[in-house]
């Protein structure tokens, strides 16, 4: 099987595109047929096998998986296939045992009247409130196909959003790694034969190499030790941080980090402000939309100022206010979405909020990366500076008395 990417006109001569897996062309244009597509253009490329992982993995399903199957349900659904034929074309099509699991009950849940959202319901591992409530409205409206194209196209920006803040941290990363490697390196190899050679000649060690040997010597027999507390300092991390008064407590402090600070903020903002615009845009009732961005917005700070908003939205007051009064919304949000209540076209304007702020997370992107590049070959240069340095000062000493 191999991954095609694929041009169409349906039905209604609306040109759709997606991805698929075929034997061939030949196979491919027999798919597409089935489905009521009139092919305009074949290239092959990632195809919906695109993720698939090795091993144990293979079982895995992505968020991307997710994202890939929703679009391909509202290209289906806006050619005019039956819903029931659509689940039963995505479970011939899907690329691991679980993900053909969902739709094989997906399609067994439809078949016996109950709705996609009830369904969808039954697997909330994959497919949160954001998603069941959207798909709920689309039901509800008749527009389940325009619905989920919607959430599609939310669910790409939010995996796009992800990958940039990831990927804006990979140098950083590497290069901190390849210091910690090279530290370790020399402490438990170089610093030893040194030590050694420094002890027989009896020479007295500066504070400097005498600390620096006492570490390596630490390293090198205890290493087991190192090991085990780093390991524990990492799980106890991940224990704390994953507790509602850890996760508020690093939530707190990382937004008072310099650059990343207001980053981390208005991705958190960003999050709240899309979601919000698609679900409303979907029919969903605004307090419903208001509990689900609170949720998906990932800090809690942001979360709290949300949840005051919504009950302030109960007592029959703005938005805007409640989300201004907490300091934690950029005056510019908050204003936009006074304006947008006002004018009646909240949706509309929380979308171009939106628009605006992720294009100003690249921008604070571009000055995050720029300012850690240096940071983490100035950490390297003075981490591995040091040891060097402590190495060659008893090397002066020895000079030093050789010339007297």
């Amino acid at each position: 099987m191999a991954g095609y990417n694929y041009v169409a006109m349906n039905r209604q001569g609306k040109k759709v595109n997606g991805a698929i897996e075929a034997k061939d062309e030949s196979d491919l244009r027999r798919q597409l047929k089935s489905q009521g597509l009139a092919v305009v253009s074949i290239k092959k490329g990632k195809g919906i096998g695109a993720k698939k992982q090795a091993g144990f993995l293979k079982n895995r399903i992505t968020s991307y998986d997710i994202t890939l199957v929703t679009r391909q349900m509202a290209t289906m659904l806006e050619s005019g296939i039956a819903l029931l034929k659509v689940i039963t074309i995505l479970e011939k099509q899907a690329d691991t045992p679980k993900l053909k699991e969902i739709f094989t009950n997906l399609k067994n849940d439809i078949s016996q009247g109950q709705t996609l959202s009830s369904s969808l319901a039954k697997h909330p591992k994959y497919f949160d409130k954001l998603y069941i409530n959207m798909v709920k409205a689309g039901e509800a409206s008749g527009a389940l196909d325009l619905v989920l194209k919607r959430l599609a196209h939310s669910k790409e920006e939010a995996e796009e959003l992800k990958g940039k803040v990831k990927g804006a941290m990979v140098y950083p990363i590497i290069v901190i790694s390849i210091s910690l490697i090279i530290v370790w390196g020399l402490l438990t190899f170089v610093v030893p034969t040194f030590a050694k050679m420094f002890e027989d000649a009896g020479m007295k060690m500066p504070p400097l190499t005498e600390f620096v040997m006492n570490v390596a010597n630490f390293m090198h027999t205890y290493w087991y030790a190192v090991v085990g507390i780093v390991g524990l300092g990492i799980f106890l991390l991940v224990r704390t941080v994953k507790t509602p008064k850890g996760k508020e407590f690093f939530d707190k402090k990382i937004l008072k980090v310099p650059l990343m600070g207001p980053l981390m903020r208005i991705v958190a903002v960003a999050r709240f402000t899309r979601t919000m615009s698609t679900l409303l845009s979907s029919g969903v009732p605004i307090l419903v939309a208001f509990d689900i961005a609170a949720e998906t917005c990932g800090n809690t700070l942001i979360s709290k100022a949300v949840f005051v908003a919504r009950d302030s939205i109960k007592e029959g007051n703005t938005i805007a206010q409640p989300l201004e009064a907490s300091g934690e919304f950029p005056l510019m949000v908050t204003q936009m979405i006074e304006v947008g209540e006002e004018s009646g076209t909240i949706t509309e304007m929380l979308d171009k909020v939106s628009d605006f702020l992720e294009s100003d997370i690249r921008r604070l992107l571009t000055m995050v990366v720029a300012a850690m590049e240096p940071f983490a070959i100035v950490l390297m240069a003075v981490m591995v500076g040091t040891i060097v340095i402590a190495m060659f000062l008893p090397m002066f000493d020895i000079a030093d008395a050789v010339s007297k």
